[in-house]
């Protein structure tokens, strides 16, 4: 479904992305919720093809992880690379999981310069991963992934704690 959108799109406008801008970054965010598609299905490859149609310089990605018992990666972070180009900020600990708390960023531009992996308050576990990227203009950028909880109350924790946190890291622009 979201590829026939995005191909239809194409085809109105030519072969540009709908989400290029010339002078700047392509950056996108995108819930893969698990890689189950909306048939029910779980499918990374057909993740895979949908970020490829993007074609995102920068792309965070909530719900890459198994949810119960040991977190486990669901992405094909190989064929990621291989094909667009694209790999993982690294975390502090290597583990099964891609991301931090079910959160990635991958980038095909740039430097990793840090990495913020931030606990969110909240009934359930939650996490923020807070990405600096550098650029060889020497401009840089602040890339946050998160996936707020379902209560109101939890979602404004994690809004304030990520807000604070940005706060402490003036430096950057997110």
């Amino acid at each position: 479904m979201i590829l026939s959108a995005i191909r239809a799109i194409r085809s109105r406008q030519g072969p540009r992305s709908p989400w290029t801008r010339p002078e700047g970054l392509v950056v996108a965010s995108y819930n893969i919720h698990k890689c189950v598609g909306t048939d029910g299905k779980r499918d990374p490859g057909r993740i895979v093809d949908v970020i490829g149609e993007m074609s995102p310089d920068i792309i965070a990605l909530q719900e890459v992880d198994t949810r119960f018992g040991e977190r486990k990666g669901l992405l094909h972070l190989e064929r990621l690379e291989h094909e667009h180009g694209l790999v993982p900020v690294p975390l502090s600990k290597p583990s099964a999981a891609h991301g931090w708390h079910g959160n990635i960023v991958l980038f095909r531009k740039g430097l990793v310069s840090d990495v913020h992996e931030i606990n969110l308050p909240g009934l359930e576990p939650r996490g923020a991963l807070v990405t600096e990227l550098d650029f060889e203009d020497e401009k840089g950028v602040r890339i946050i992934a998160a996936h707020f909880g379902l209560l109101r109350r939890s979602r404004e924790q994690q809004a304030r704690a990520i807000v604070d946190h940005v706060r402490k890291h003036r430096e950057r622009r997110s």
